[in-house]
C-alpha cells in the first residue's frame, strides 16, 4: 500500500514538472522582399494581452524566447516602417520554431506616430531617422529639415544650400534618384516620410562620400502652385523661385522657373606678396580702391515623371542662363625693390553662360530580388569670358569662346541572395569634349576630350551576427587627347572594402579601405595662357596625369535615446596629386601645375547630437586635420574647429542660433585660407502654408576678414579679404503654397545651375 502511495506521489510530482517545463520559443521575421528584418520588436503577450516578455530579431532578424511555460500565447511584432502583426501561439513541446513571419512595409504617416526615445535607428548599411512633428513643423525646404535633424557629422547649411562631411560633400538623393545638392530648395518637409542618411556609402551609393536619401509620401491626383523669396539687407542679393506641379494617376508634370542676382561693392584686398626673381627681389603691396560685383542667373526646367510598382521613368529638360556682366575693381599698386614706384590698376571680368540639359533615369523591379537602374544626362555649355588689366602703360586683354559638351552614363545592377548577401555590379562613363579659342594678348585655340569609364563589382557577405564584410574591387580606364599631343591612357585598378561590426542594436564600428584614382581638371590640363598681370602669367600644363589615392578609416556610431554620436579617425595617401607651381620666366613669374607631390592627410572629427525636451534640441561638432605634402612643394598644416547649434521651438515660432570658431583649410594648391569666427540667429514663424523667416549673421562684429596666404621657393603672398557679403548682414524670406485637388507631394528643384567650364581662367 505504502508503494502504491509513493508511486502514485512520484507520478504526480513528474507530471507537475512535466506540465510546467520551460520551453524554447524562436523564428525569424523577414519583409515583403524576403530580406531579413532585423531590431524588430517582439512581445510574448499572455491571451488576456498581459506582457510576458520581450525580445528583439538580431541582425539576420532571428529571434527567441529561452524560458516559456507550455500555453497559449499572443506574440505581438511591430517595426517602424512595417505593418505590425499579433497572431496565437501554442506552445507545447521543448522547442517550438514558428518558422518564418513576413512583415509588409507600411507608408510612415508622420502625423499620426509618435516616436518615444530615439528617432535614429542604425540599420545594416545606413541610419533611419524619422522627422518628428517639431522638425516638420518648422522648416519649410529640405535644408531646413536636414539642419533641424541635427544628424551628427552632418554640417548643413540652409542659406548657401551646401550639406558636407569631414570628407567632402554629401550626395543627395529623393527616393533613390540623385538630385543636385544644392537644389532641394523645393522639398516640402511635410512630405517626407523619413531619411536614410548613409554615413559609409554602400551599393548603389557606393561612390559618393556620404549619400542622403529623402523618401515621400506618395500622391496620384492634384497639383500645386508655389512661390517664395529671399531678399539680403545689406547689400542687394535676391533668389525668387516659382514651382507648378499636377498629378495624375501615375504620371506627374512639374514646372520650375527662377531667378536669382546679387550687386555689392567686390571685395576689398589688403596685401603683400614677394617675387624672388634671379636679378632682385620684388614686393608688392595693394589695397583695393574701388570695385563692383554684379550677377544674375535664370533658369527654367520641365520634369515628367511616371511610377508604378515595378518602375521609375523620369525625363528633365532644362535651361540655364548665367551672367557676370561687371566684375570690376581698381587697385592702389605699391612696389618696393630696386625701383620702387606707386601706381594704380584696373581689372575686369566678364562671364557668360547658356546651357541646355537633357537627364533620363529609370529604375526596373526585376524577379527574384533583383533591379536594374540607368541613368543618362547629355549637357551642352556656351561659354563666353572675357578678361582685361590695364597697369600704366601695361595692357592685356583675353576674350575667350567655348564650346563644351558633357555625356555621363550609368548602370546599376544588384541582387539579393540569402542570409542578407547582395551582389551588384556598377557602370559609369564620363565624355567631355571642349573647344575654346583664346583671342587678344594670346591666340590660341584648345580641342581637348576626356573619356573615363569605372566599373565595380560588389559583393556583401554576412559573417556570424555582428559582422558584414563588403568588397569592391574594380578599374577605371581613362583616356584623354589635347589637339597637338598624344592620346594618353591610364588604367588603374580600384578597390572599395569595408568591415562593420554591430557591437549591439544601437552601437556600430566600421573600418573602411579604398584604393582610387584622381585626374586633374580639364581647366588646367592645356597647353594655354593667360597673362594675369605685368609680373604674372598663368599657363596650363598638358602633362599632367591621374593620382593615385589610398585610404582607411573608422568609424564608430551611437544612438541611445535622446542622445545621437558619431567619431571618425581617417587617413589619406595621395601620390601624385596636382598642385599650382610657381616659378619664374624672363622676369615673370609663371603658375602652373605640378603633379609630382605626395599628400599625407590625417582626419578625425567627434560630433553629437542630443535632445534635451521636446522643445529644445542642440548639436556639437568639432573636427581636426593634419596635412603634410612632399615633392615639388614641401607643406605641414594643422588645424581645429568647432561649432554648436541650438533650436527651441514654441508653437509656430522656431530660434536658431548657432556659433563656428575660426577655422583654418588648405586647398590642393596649398593655399591656406583662416575663416572668421561666425554666428548667427534666425526665427521662423510656419502656419498652414505660410512660412516666414527673418535671420541675421554675425550681427555684432563689424570687420570679417578672410585670409589667404601661400608660401614657395619663388613666391609669397597674403592677402586679407573683406566683403560686404560677409560681413554684419539680415535676411527675410517668405513663401507660400496654394494647393488645388487633392494634395499632391511636393516636387524637388533639382535643376543644376552649374555653368560647367574648361577655361583657364587668369582669376
Amino acid at each position: 500500500m505504502m508503494r502504491q502511495i509513493l508511486f502514485a506521489c512520484f507520478f504526480s510530482i513528474l507530471t507537475l514538472l512535466s506540465a510546467n517545463a520551460q520551453c524554447v520559443l524562436s523564428g525569424k521575421v523577414i519583409d515583403d522582399k524576403k530580406e531579413s528584418l532585423p531590431y524588430v520588436t517582439i512581445r510574448l503577450l499572455e491571451k488576456d494581452s498581459i506582457f510576458i516578455a520581450g525580445a528583439t530579431t538580431d541582425s539576420l532578424g532571428c529571434f527567441s524566447f529561452p524560458k516559456v511555460n507550455k500555453g497559449e500565447y499572443i506574440l505581438a511584432l511591430s517595426s517602424i516602417g512595417y505593418t505590425p502583426k499579433n497572431f496565437p501561439i501554442q506552445v507545447n513541446k521543448g522547442h517550438v520554431d514558428i518558422g518564418i513571419i513576413t512583415l509588409p512595409t507600411q507608408d510612415i504617416q508622420l502625423g499620426e506616430v509618435i516616436v518615444k526615445g530615439s528617432s535614429f535607428i542604425r540599420q545594416k548599411d545606413k541610419v533611419l531617422i524619422l522627422p518628428d512633428k517639431q522638425q516638420v513643423k518648422h522648416a519649410n525646404t529640405g535644408y531646413d529639415l536636414l539642419s533641424n535633424l541635427m544628424i551628427p557629422g552632418l554640417d548643413v547649411d540652409r542659406r548657401t544650400g551646401t550639406v558636407s562631411t569631414l570628407g567632402g560633400n554629401a550626395t543627395l538623393y529623393i527616393d533613390g534618384r540623385k538630385v543636385d545638392y544644392r537644389e532641394v530648395q523645393s522639398l516640402r518637409p511635410k512630405d517626407v516620410e523619413r531619411i536614410e542618411y548613409y554615413d559609409v556609402p554602400t551599393g548603389k551609393y557606393a561612390n559618393d562620400v556620404a549619400a542622403i536619401n529623402y523618401i515621400t509620401r506618395k500622391y496620384k491626383t492634384g497639383g500645386y502652385i508655389s512661390l517664395d523669396a529671399n531678399q539680403t539687407i545689406g547689400y542687394l542679393a535676391g533668389n525668387y523661385n516659382a514651382v507648378a506641379k499636377l498629378a495624375h494617376g501615375n504620371t506627374s508634370y512639374t514646372l520650375f522657373g527662377g531667378y536669382d542676382m546679387k550687386r555689392y561693392d567686390g571685395i576689398n584686398t589688403e596685401g603683400e606678396e614677394l617675387f624672388h626673381f634671379a636679378e632682385q627681389d620684388i614686393r608688392r603691396l595693394t589695397s583695393t580702391l574701388d570695385g563692383n560685383v554684379k550677377t544674375n542667373n535664370q533658369y527654367v526646367q520641365l520634369n515628367v515623371e511616371n511610377r508604378n510598382d515595378k518602375r521609375t521613368l523620369v525625363g528633365k529638360l532644362s535651361f540655364v542662363r548665367d551672367d557676370e556682366p561687371d566684375n570690376y575693381n581698381r587697385n592702389r599698386l605699391e612696389y618696393e625693390g630696386a625701383n620702387p614706384i606707386i601706381q594704380e590698376s584696373e581689372t575686369q571680368e566678364t562671364q557668360r553662360g547658356l546651357k541646355p540639359n537633357l537627364n533620363l533615369y529609370g529604375y526596373f523591379n526585376l524577379k527574384h530580388d533583383q533591379f536594374i537602374e540607368a541613368t543618362f544626362t547629355g549637357t551642352y555649355t556656351n561659354n563666353d569670358y572675357t578678361y582685361s588689366y590695364q597697369e600704366n602703360n601695361y595692357k592685356t586683354f583675353t576674350r575667350t569662346d567655348e564650346d563644351l559638351y558633357a555625356l555621363f552614363g550609368n548602370i546599376n545592377y544588384g541582387i539579393k541572395f540569402r542570409h542578407q548577401n547582395s551582389l551588384s555590379g556598377q557602370l559609369f562613363h564620363f565624355h567631355n569634349i571642349s573647344m575654346s579659342s583664346y583671342s587678344g594678348s594670346n591666340n590660341t585655340w584648345q580641342h581637348l576630350w576626356t573619356g573615363e569609364t569605372i566599373f565595380f563589382v560588389e559583393y556583401s557577405h554576412q559573417i556570424g551576427k555582428k559582422f558584414t564584410l563588403k568588397a569592391a574591387p574594380g578599374f577605371s580606364n581613362l583616356q584623354y587627347k589635347l589637339h597637338g599631343a598624344e592620346r594618353v591612357k591610364q588604367f588603374s585598378p580600384r578597390l572599395r572594402a569595408r568591415l562593420i561590426y554591430r557591437l549591439a542594436n544601437n552601437q556600430q564600428l566600421q573600418w573602411t579601405g579604398n584604393i582610387g584614382n584622381t585626374f586633374p581638371s580639364i581647366s588646367t590640363m592645356n597647353n594655354t595662357t593667360q597673362f594675369v598681370d605685368s609680373l604674372m602669367i598663368k599657363r596650363g600644363n598638358p602633362t599632367l596625369t591621374p593620382a593615385k589615392l589610398y585610404a582607411t578609416g573608422l568609424i564608430y556610431g551611437l544612438q541611445a535615446g535622446r542622445f545621437n554620436l558619431q567619431s571618425m579617425v581617417n587617413y589619406l595617401r595621395g601620390k601624385g596629386v596636382t598642385t599650382s607651381l610657381f616659378y619664374e620666366e624672363n622676369q615673370k613669374l609663371v603658375q602652373s601645375y605640378s603633379c609630382n607631390n605626395n599628400a599625407n592627410i590625417w582626419n578625425a572629427y567627434l560630433s553629437l547630437s542630443y535632445k534635451v525636451t521636446n522643445n529644445l534640441r542642440l548639436k556639437l561638432d568639432g573636427s581636426w586635420m593634419n596635412l603634410n605634402c612632399r615633392g615639388d612643394l614641401y607643406e605641414k598644416f594643422n588645424s581645429l574647429s568647432a561649432k554648436a547649434q541650438v533650436d527651441y521651438y514654441l508653437k509656430d515660432f522656431a530660434f536658431s542660433l548657432y556659433g563656428k570658431s575660426k577655422e583654418k583649410q588648405m586647398s590642393i594648391d596649398l593655399v591656406k585660407t583662416t575663416m572668421p569666427a561666425r554666428y548667427g540667429l534666425s526665427i521662423s514663424y510656419h502656419h498652414k502654408n505660410l512660412y516666414a523667416e527673418v535671420g541675421t549673421e554675425s550681427p555684432f562684429t563689424s570687420k570679417n576678414e578672410q585670409i589667404y596666404e601661400m608660401t614657395q621657393n619663388v613666391y609669397q603672398y597674403k592677402n586679407s579679404l573683406t566683403s560686404r557679403t560677409f560681413q554684419q548682414t539680415a535676411y527675410i524670406k517668405l513663401a507660400y503654397t496654394f494647393d488645388f485637388g487633392k494634395k499632391t507631394n511636393r516636387s524637388y528643384n533639382d535643376v543644376d545651375r552649374n555653368i560647367n567650364s574648361a577655361i583657364l581662367k587668369a582669376r
